[in-house]
């Protein structure tokens, strides 16, 4: 019984991690999100910066994106 079938190999507990300790060569936009509340839509960023991991990546609002990454703003 066991020859007929494939044998199923589980990945290792690496592949199943993530990548947050790849060191970023420049400042990085991840991700971008709208998140709504009680006082109104609000649009955030995900910023990696230079040198920095993924997993400390931060979040910022469009006012802080725009007073510090401007060229992140399309």
């Amino acid at each position: 019984m066991l020859d007929q079938e494939e044998e199923h190999v589980l990945p290792s507990v690496e592949d199943l991690t993530p990548d947050t300790q790849v060191e970023l060569t420049e400042d990085t936009v991840l991700q971008k999100r709208s998140k709504t509340t009680r006082h109104g839509k609000h649009d955030l960023w995900q910023i990696g910066l230079k040198g920095q991991f993924l997993g400390k990546a931060k979040w910022y609002t469009r006012e802080k994106v725009q007073e510090n990454f401007p060229h992140h703003i399309q």
